[in-house]
């Protein structure tokens, strides 16, 4: 079947100047007329019953200090031999290939027991946009409530219980500050802007995507706004994909709007059937898509309902004509019985069984931990000022997240945005090594744990040349041929929740 290319990726600059510097047992190359390569990044873009309504003020949210258990999770994961990172990729890439196998034989087996899938859900009651101002009623807040039931009963029932879904809805009532996109009218709930509160409720919890919701909508919303500037123009963008590749947990942000007549309240919550649930599906879809990436398969994006104008290969399904709000196209890809014309050939694509497990964000992810020099002449640390990678006195914490052939990436929790990134994807002896926004280029981002015998690891670049990242006190890291000066030993070691 074919392999899908990434999906939704915007140009967004280059990668740290290209600096030549000192391996100094071996002479950097210098590739100063090579152009500089474009790079990208994507656009931002437990347990518990759904149904409270706890609402929480500003000073209950905490300073986002809370850290999460990974996946294994920090609290359990100690890498304290040299397989251990080798170990955790090869039972991903078991997953994978499972997953691979199934979908390639048309086979839909049920899982033997259903996925735990962990949602976070925050109703954002008051938010602004300079003088606009957007506020949540109570039937908005009780719509709301039902929307998430709604959600989690129907995608159950639709994916045949692959998924055993548990959201958590808290309602917000800080008044919050909405973003306006880049070079557009829209406006959204930007993730770093839900970030406290994100941080406050996952705090000791597994959460696999957080969604975010808030209301523009109503009477009372016009009344208060009418007569505004930027009313009526600067609507709120109904959902915001999450960089799927490259983070652990997904995001999406949405607008309420309002219930269409007869729909409420709820007559079964296993049957879709309130506007902003298939809105929320739709979002959450978005999320799913880089599994044609991840298995190198074909995957339909949640728009290919528009057909084959837009998405050659795929039929054309209509809101409301076919199924409520292009809900029978949703039905199919996440049954993976969409059907793609393959040159003549049909094939059936989507969310096959097997699938449902890579959703986790456990599956990829390590844990969260220190870097430190086996020298013990520092931690390795992210400095996203001048985005370099330099030796420091005090731990600094990386998300691990395996990412496939044997590949992670490391992303500082305190820039949950970047990753250690190869300046300008170039292999060269001496090159930088720094952070930088997910760009696509998977050589220069992911990379190599090969373990030593004494506990230690190397981080090792992809490319073919194996060189490792090395580190000195007070300069930047590089790449350098093994048995540089510098440090090229780290014991990695997990952070406790």
């Amino acid at each position: 079947m074919k392999k899908q290319k990434l999906i939704r990726l915007i140009y967004g600059g280059v990668c740290a100047a290209f600096l030549i510097s000192g391996c100094a047992k071996e002479k950097a190359e210098s590739e100063s007329e090579e152009a500089l390569v474009p790079q990208q990044k994507y656009e931002d873009g437990g347990e518990s019953e759904s149904k409270k309504d706890n609402e929480i003020s500003g000073d209950e949210i905490s300073d986002g200090d809370e850290e999460e258990a990974g996946a294994e999770g920090a609290e359990s994961v100690k890498p304290e031999d040299e397989s251990y990172f080798v170990s955790a990729a090869a039972k991903a890439d078991q997953l994978i290939q499972e997953a691979k196998d199934q979908y390639d034989s048309g086979d839909y087996t049920a899982l033997s027991e259903p996925v735990a899938y962990n949602v976070l859900w925050l109703g954002f009651t008051h938010v602004t946009f300079e003088d606009l101002d957007f506020r949540m009623t109570d039937d908005d807040k009780e719509y709301l409530e039902a929307v998430a039931l709604n959600y989690e009963k129907s995608l159950e029932s639709i994916t045949g219980h692959n998924l055993d879904i548990a959201v958590d809805l808290y309602f917000v009532d800080d008044e919050t500050e909405l973003t306006q996109a880049d070079g557009d009218d829209w406006l959204f709930l930007a993730q770093e802007t839900a970030q406290p509160y994100i941080d406050r409720y996952v705090a000791g919890k597994e959460v696999d995507t957080v969604l975010t919701t808030v209301q523009t909508e109503g009477e009372e919303n016009v009344k208060r706004n009418a007569d505004k500037d930027g009313f009526g123009v600067n609507y709120v963008m109904l959902g915001l994909e999450t960089a799927g590749l490259s983070s652990s947990r997904g995001y999406s942000t949405f607008n309420l709007m309002e219930p269409k007549p007869g729909t409420m309240p709820l007559e079964d919550p296993e049957i879709p059937s309130l506007s902003a649930t298939a809105v929320a599906v739709h979002e959450w879809m978005h999320q799913l898509e880089y599994m044609g990436t991840i298995l190198e398969i074909e995957y339909p994006d949640t728009h290919a309902y528009m057909g084959p104008e837009q998405f050659p290969g795929y039929q054309e399904y209509t809101a409301d004509k076919n199924d409520y709000d292009f809900f029978e196209f949703y039905k199919l890809v996440l049954n993976g019985k969409l059907p793609y014309d393959n040159g003549g050939e049909t094939e059936y694509v989507g969310m096959y069984p097997k699938m449902w497990p890579l959703i986790k964000g456990n599956v990829y992810n390590m844990g969260s931990f220190t870097i430190r020099a086996a020298d013990a002449s520092g931690y390795l640390c992210a400095e996203e000022g001048d985005i370099s990678l330099t030796l420091d006195d005090d731990p600094c914490v990386w998300n691990i997240r395996y990412t496939s052939d044997g590949r992670f990436t490391l992303v500082p929790k305190e820039y949950p945005d970047k990753l250690i990134d190869l300046g300008n994807a170039w292999d060269n002896e001496g090159n930088t090594i720094g952070i930088w926004v997910y760009t696509g280029y998977a050589d220069a981002q992911s990379w190599h744990l090969p373990g030593n015998a004494d506990g230690s690891y190397c981080i090792q670049t992809p490319y073919e040349s194996g060189r490792v990242l090395t580190a000195k006190k007070g300069e930047q890291a590089l790449l350098c041929s093994p048995g540089a000066d510098g440090v090229q030993n780290w014991i990695i070691e997990a952070v406790d929740p």
